[in-house]
């Protein structure tokens, strides 16, 4: 076994090793052993992504460099979670976040994407089963499997259909707009623990995405960019109200399956990172919002620049649309009163998150120049 398979195997197995210790550690030190696990994880990944395995070792499983960065996408995002949250007395559910992050790494390299929809419907079993162990919350819980199995069955249903037929396409894009929680399409989730498992779940249901492609063929990819853009223009015609702010939350995904749709992977990339580090019930904090909202510097300010340079080669009426979409969805996703006077976060998880944007921002289209991706 070579160094870069060593790695690759290890930082999959990390996250897994990290919920067992986390849940075996004591409450009180608890929150402090998930954060070193986590950014433990963060240089995993790193390494992965920087020495991957190549040849026909990795042949199938870790040879797209676009979903090697997605899983550091998403090591951050588990980092960040850790960091925001405190010490708690419930073992599965400080556990949580490091296995629903530890299968949707795992969903994205299976060879087959139907092994892959099959963890992550374990993923969403074991979270609707922390969930809903508390008194009370067995609807809630049922409510989130039903809608995830929708999402399931539609992408598994269409796999089952001929290759690049219309049909399967439009089954397929319908499955993974649900798959990705996109408003109003998928299940409104609970923002108070979103980010244990909807941040890594639908980040990995878009990676996930990128690899149905093949088979879907062009009814896929113009679905995608029809579901993501209706989401944009719903968002601009909620503005500054309650169901504004709630599709504000998917903004990121929904400009991320739009670059899915038009083969602008490594857009779709940096759309990712701001979902993990901003996406879901972090929007409502000032340096989220002004992330999501692609003002510079970040990783979806930069995203936006390649998705408009490459849907203007793909089609010009898309690209006046979602031009025009994004523009007015960022406009009356403005507070009122502005961002704030904020521009620095005072926490340490704001701190990291902002880092991160910004760097991603920076490296991702230089590695994409210098022939990474």
């Amino acid at each position: 076994m070579t160094v870069p398979v060593f790695l690759a195997a290890l930082a999959f197995a990390w996250p897994l090793l990290g919920a067992v210790v986390v849940m075996s550690a004591p409450t009180v030190r608890s929150r402090e052993v998930a954060v070193w696990m986590a950014a433990i994880g963060c240089v995993l990944a790193l390494a992965v992504f920087l020495f991957p395995a190549t040849g026909a070792v990795a042949a199938g499983w870790d040879d797209d460099p676009v979903q090697r960065a997605g899983r550091v996408m998403l090591a951050f995002g588990l980092l960040l979670t850790v960091l925001e949250s405190r010490d708690m007395a419930d073992r599965f559910l400080r556990g949580l976040p490091h296995v629903s992050t530890a299968l949707a790494g795992l969903a994205c390299v299976t060879p087959d994407p139907v092994v892959g929809l099959g963890i992550l419907e374990a993923s969403l079993a074991y979270g609707v089963f922390v969930f809903g162990r508390p008194a009370g919350q067995a609807r809630a819980g049922w409510a989130l499997v039903r809608t995830g199995s929708v999402g399931m069955f539609l992408v598994l249903g269409g796999l089952l259909l001929p290759g690049a037929s219309p049909s399967a396409g439009l089954m397929m894009a319908c499955g993974i707009v649900m798959l990705a929680g996109l408003t109003p399409f998928g299940q409104p989730w609970r923002e108070e623990n979103d980010t244990f498992l909807f941040l890594p779940f639908a980040g990995a249901a878009l990676l996930l995405s990128m690899r149905l492609r093949p088979h879907g063929g062009e009814a896929f990819d113009t679905a995608l960019v029809a579901a993501g853009l209706a989401s944009v223009w719903l968002t601009a015609c909620a503005g500054r109200s309650d169901d504004g702010l709630r599709l504000f939350r998917t903004f990121p995904s929904a400009l991320a399956l739009i670059a899915v749709g038009a083969r602008a992977d490594v857009a779709a990339l940096l759309f990712l990172c701001g979902w993990c580090l901003a996406g879901g019930s972090r929007s409502g904090r000032s340096w989220a919002a002004r992330a999501l909202a692609c003002f510079p510097p970040g990783a979806p300010f930069v995203g936006c620049l390649l998705l408009l340079s490459v849907m203007s080669d793909w089609s010009w009426v898309f690209t006046v649309l979602t031009v025009a979409g994004i523009l007015c969805a960022v406009v009356r996703a403005v507070p009122a009163g502005g961002f704030g006077q904020d521009i620095w976060p005072r926490d340490t998880a704001g701190r990291v998150a902002c880092s991160v944007l910004v760097v991603t921002g920076f490296l991702v289209p230089l590695a994409m120049m210098l022939g990474a991706f």
